[in-house]
């Protein structure tokens, strides 16, 4: 077995350089961080019983000319049994009960320029499926970091089905806005 160099050199194809140095320390950090010490990071919870005719829907809609635009954190979901379905969608038609989303600066009096929507009513509309994941037992957390962003005039809704009987099933949409 050679004694090859645990760091490659520069004439090789992978080329690294160390730029945290003692001298020069650096610090990273997600844009969760920076957007909570802002005051612009929110979420907006829901619980519920899913049934086959009652799914929990969670929406954030942007709305036009709100000067904002949402970056997507994170998106939660649990179920207390399998068999549960967790779709995501874009510019779906919610109609339900207006939450208000928490800022998770609790020193801050900044609040959201999103509508934020709960409803135990399918999305109706065309909207465009995201993703579709089915969820075991527990709970389930996908980290955006911002990847999904929702202009001015867009939603993201988050739906909670299940094809037969009935579960308590939570949910979350956590975002940044600027």
């Amino acid at each position: 077995m050679p004694n090859d160099a645990v760091f490659n050199q520069s004439g090789q194809p992978l080329y690294t350089e160390q730029v945290n140095t003692y001298i020069a320390p650096a610090i990273d950090s997600f844009p969760e961080a920076d957007a909570a010490m802002s005051g612009l990071l929110f979420a907006i919870p829901f619980a519920s019983t899913v049934t086959t005719a009652a799914p929990l829907v969670i929406q954030l809609f942007n709305p036009a000319g709100s000067g904002r635009t949402a970056y997507v954190s994170r998106v939660t979901a649990s179920s207390a049994t399998a068999a549960v379905t967790l779709t995501l969608l874009r510019n779906a038609t919610v109609t339900g009960s207006t939450g208000t989303p928490v800022n998770f600066n609790f020193g801050s009096s900044v609040t959201s320029v999103m509508t934020a929507r709960t409803a135990t009513a399918a999305p109706t509309g065309s909207p465009g499926t995201l993703a579709s994941l089915l969820l075991a037992a527990g709970p389930l957390i996908v980290d955006y970091n911002g990847r999904i962003i929702v202009p001015p005039g867009s939603s993201l809704t988050v739906s909670i089905t299940i094809a037969s009987g009935s579960s308590a099933a939570t949910g979350s949409i956590n975002w940044w806005e600027y």
